[in-house]
């Protein structure tokens, strides 16, 4: 007597989509325009209203803004990316200016950051508040160094990409 046997079937192939890098770096980009937006508005809304001439304002808006251009910066990125995959040269220097501006006012936030340092550090005595403050100030210090090095680094990057060669 033999065992019995069981018959397995194959199960279908599932069906694949075909690749679609176009529709994929559309959909990137739009992506990229939704974080710039928001990561914009939210920028800006982080200078308004102003207060110049208000030290715990200006420390505090410039700490805000810097924790804020994540968002802005991811955006940016896909765009930039988006418009180099699709060839887009308008997009891409579009995006190395605004990328060139940035870094500018970001160095511009760090002088006005730097002119409040000695007030804040004075203004606080307790050693748990100094230390989330030196905390802060080196966060801030590496942000307002780091985001116009590489800014700059990009938007000089993609500008010569775009460059006509020849």
């Amino acid at each position: 007597m033999s065992t019995p046997k069981v018959l397995v079937q194959e199960a279908p192939a599932k069906p694949r989509l075909s690749p679609a890098p176009d529709f994929g770096w559309d959909l990137l980009g739009w992506i990229g325009l939704v974080f710039t937006a928001v990561g914009g508005v939210d920028l800006l809304l982080t200078w308004y209203p102003m207060n110049f001439g208000n030290p715990e304002w200006e420390f505090g808006t410039v700490s805000a803004a810097l924790d804020g251009l994540p968002v802005l910066t991811l955006g940016l990125g896909l765009l930039m990316g988006a418009g180099v995959a699709r060839g887009q040269r308008w997009l891409v220097r579009t995006m190395a200016v605004v990328l060139a501006v940035l870094a500018v006012l970001i160095l511009a936030a760090a002088i006005l950051y730097l002119t409040n340092l000695p007030i804040a550090l004075q203004s606080v005595t307790q050693p748990v508040i100094r230390t989330g403050l030196k905390k802060a100030i080196a966060k801030a210090a590496g942000q307002s160094v780091l985001y116009p090095l590489a800014f700059g680094w990009i938007a000089l990057k993609a500008w010569r990409h775009t460059a006509v060669k020849l």
